[in-house]
């Protein structure tokens, strides 16, 4: 049996992917083994968000090569997609696909073995109109949560991404496709759903009658087996009322929405040419959390931005006590060649930047903590993921870390709950 061996960087949406193809090699009869193992595979899905992200990509396709020099070395995802001729210009290379053709990935293998050639499979993304069906096959069944790709693309194009020029123009999968993946994962032992894509909020503009992200939701709570559906992330002007209304009403739908700001400066926002006010996102916030009980928000901030000021920052700061999130993914920018942004004036030095990150860290622990306390006396409830040192451990509804004393009698994929007496080590004590 053949082995092959997959390595992830980037975002959720390229773990889906990988997911994803590893469950083609799967049905294929191909053993999957661990990337630091040697293999006669070895698929490297990069991320191009930042220069760093190509840069892991290229220590990873000559890690592979010193692992097994007679290895097909095959690189897919979004640097391979930005910019096939330099990948395939590195030594060792055999495959390159971008963020298309991957549901051939076996096809092009035993393509590659026939002709001993290299193989370049990248397509202008731009011309791609139709979502790529690629599901999972519940090749992980281990676990207890199952992340599910359902829009890929966006048409947003802020200042500082590369994502749209990657990954194309908005495309969605159709409900009873998503449905019946969600089925089959069920099956296979996921009990929450996540939700994901790089524009979720616009999911459906382009079908056939408009499906919105609430249709998917009302269409995969007739499942009944699937305990938990939770969004990645959605742009806060696309939170629409119907969604908000499901949250509120269906304790199956996780009170929690991450809901990425980047910048807490209007100033900032222009410049990154978002498509909201500071204003607007905190009335946005107020309105959530007068509607749907214990909501927990979690965001994306961008640190060091080109010509953002020590006032700038320090509204930013402000915002984020004002708000209390539950977590912030703080980063520092990164100069994206190809986008707006990396050719502005006034750049921010790294030190700057490495400063105003720890300083967000900070508040996103403290914002953690003020939350996961406001739990203590209320009822809690996790999803099993793990069982570690006598204790079942997964996530709340509100995506806070919890645990309860192990009996025995459960297993990963459980629901198990109590009343939330404690918080120790970032972990809710629930009894």
């Amino acid at each position: 049996m053949k082995t092959v061996a997959f390595t992830t960087l980037g975002c959720r949406v390229n773990q889906y992917d990988t997911d994803a193809m590893k469950g083609l090699f799967l049905q294929n009869n191909y053993e999957a083994v661990d990337f630091d193992e040697k293999a006669d595979i070895y698929v490297i899905n990069t991320c191009s968000v930042t220069n760093m992200g190509e840069k892991k990509s290229r220590q990873l396709i000559r890690k592979a090569k010193r692992q097994n020099e007679d290895a097909y070395v095959i690189v897919t995802g979004c640097y391979a997609q930005l910019d096939p001729d330099a990948i395939a210009a590195i030594d060792g290379v055999n495959l390159v696909i971008g963020t298309n053709n991957r549901s051939k990935i076996v096809e092009l293998v035993e393509q590659l073995e026939s002709t001993e050639r290299q193989i370049n499979a990248v397509r202008d993304i731009m011309n791609e109109s139709n979502f790529e069906e690629m599901p999972l096959y519940g090749n992980e069944s281990d676990k207890a949560r199952a992340f599910m790709k359902i829009q890929e693309g966006c048409n947003n194009y802020c200042a500082f991404c590369i994502i749209p020029y990657t990954r194309g123009k908005l495309k969605s999968r159709k409900v009873d496709d998503i449905v019946q993946e969600a089925k089959r994962l069920v099956e296979h032992g996921f009990h929450e759903i996540v939700l994901t894509g790089i524009h979720l909020g616009n999911y459906g503009v382009e079908l056939p009658g408009r499906p919105t992200l609430a249709d998917v939701v009302k269409a995969l709570l007739e499942i009944p087996d699937l305990y938990r559906i939770r969004f990645g992330s959605i742009e806060s002007v696309e939170v629409s009322d119907e969604l908000v209304e499901l949250m509120a009403t269906n304790k199956r739908v996780c009170p929690h929405l991450h809901l990425p700001l980047q910048a807490g400066s209007d100033h900032v926002l222009k410049l990154m040419k978002r498509h909201y006010t500071l204003q607007e996102y905190k009335d946005l916030i107020a309105s959530l959390r007068s509607r749907i009980k214990d909501l927990s928000i979690t965001t994306d901030i961008i640190a060091g931005f080109p010509q953002e000021t020590d006032e700038d920052f320090e509204e930013t700061l402000n915002t984020v006590r004002e708000i209390g999130f539950t977590h912030i993914h703080a980063f520092p920018y990164s100069i994206r060649e190809g986008t707006p942004a990396a050719t502005m004036p006034d750049q921010v030095p790294e030190a700057v930047k490495k400063t105003r990150v720890a300083l967000l860290n900070g508040l996103s622990q403290s914002g953690y903590e003020a939350y996961a306390k406001s739990r203590i006396g209320k009822p809690g409830e996790i999803l099993i993921e793990k069982e570690e040192n006598g204790y079942y451990m997964g996530l709340t509804n509100e995506y806070v870390n919890g645990k309860v004393k192990s009996d025995g009698t459960h297993k990963i994929g459980d629901l198990i709950g109590g009343t939330v007496v404690g918080l120790e080590d970032n972990y809710l004590i629930i009894e």
